[in-house]
């Protein structure tokens, strides 16, 4: 489990400009905060359609499958890292499968049709019993390969290469262009689906766009913040801007912003405490879920 250290770990406790230092003198800080504040915006600009789509459980899955496809990519590739873009694409392209499979066998299964929760809950634990068999036929093919089993299930931000943050920085560019083109239909479509529909939207087609958007922000989310985090990810946020806004665009933005700020104050705690920046940034944003549950429920008295 990867961790944020430095010689001015004491001295930050007492001046942030210390750690401000520290980001200027050290690259994979400086790629760390980086690639966490487009993780963290990403992740945060979907959670409110996930939070009133009730497709929280669709991240989970998705983060279980992740974890399938890049023990395929890590068994295609020989000698390859977990951050390589190789095995990030070779993931990616696995999720996409699966998610569409899921989808079609859930929308479109005739009189045997398979509940969604229930493709998801099946397909998705598969992947993650397949991406654990694979890396373990991998060791057996070199012996000197050793998989960081920790910094694939909780995160890894600070170790993270080059490759990784322009695949970051492309995929998060691709969801908020896509959700700021399409964020009146998309939003139609959160609110009444079968209204929706009635409306001529393209239903099915918003429904694979948003399993696409998913996908992708949980594959590269999913390498820096943990296969066991990153559905929190794509939760609290939207929670905590659903509690303090009236409407669902300003939620949006109000979202978008606590992903951002929470990502960097997690990763601010792990250089202080020398702690786990994944865990620190959920951390983070549980405790302003309590905050801003608190006002919501002291508006309503």
């Amino acid at each position: 489990m990867a961790t944020i250290t430095g010689t001015a770990t004491k001295d930050a406790m007492d001046e942030p400009l210390s750690y401000l230092q520290a980001i200027v003198a050290t690259p994979p800080l400086q790629r760390a905060v980086g690639a966490g504040a487009l993780v963290g915006l990403t992740c945060a600009c979907l959670s409110p359609f996930v939070v009133l789509r009730r497709m929280a459980f669709v991240g989970d899955g998705m983060a279980h499958a992740a974890f399938g496809g890049l023990g395929l990519g890590l068994f295609l590739i020989s000698g390859s890292r977990s951050d390589d873009v190789a095995v990030q694409a070779i993931t990616i392209g696995f999720c996409l499968l699966l998610a569409l499979s899921v989808g079609l066998v859930s929308r479109r299964g005739g009189h045997h049709r398979i509940s969604e929760d229930s493709a998801i809950g099946i397909a998705f634990s598969v992947a993650m019993a397949l991406g654990a068999l694979l890396i373990t036929l991998r060791q057996r093919q070199e012996a000197q390969y050793a998989p960081n089993w920790e910094g694939y299930l909780f995160g890894s931000l600070i170790t993270i290469g080059g490759g990784q943050v322009w695949l970051t920085l492309g995929l998060a560019a691709a969801v908020l262009a896509i959700l700021a083109a399409l964020h009146k239909e998309l939003m139609y479509y959160t609110y009444d689906e079968n209204l929706a529909e009635v409306s001529g939207l393209p239903v099915s087609f918003l429904h694979y766009l948003f399993l696409l958007l998913l996908v992708l922000t949980v594959v590269v989310s999913a390498r820096l913040v943990g296969i066991v985090l990153v559905s929190a990810s794509l939760v609290l946020p939207g929670l905590i801007a659903l509690a303090l806004c009236s409407s669902l665009g300003m939620a949006v933005a109000a979202a978008g912003l606590v992903g951002v700020l929470s990502y960097e104050a997690g990763l601010y705690a792990s250089y202080v405490w020398n702690v786990p920046p994944g865990s620190m940034v959920i951390l983070v944003q549980f405790a302003l879920f309590l905050a801003a549950t608190g006002v919501a429920r002291v508006r309503q008295t």
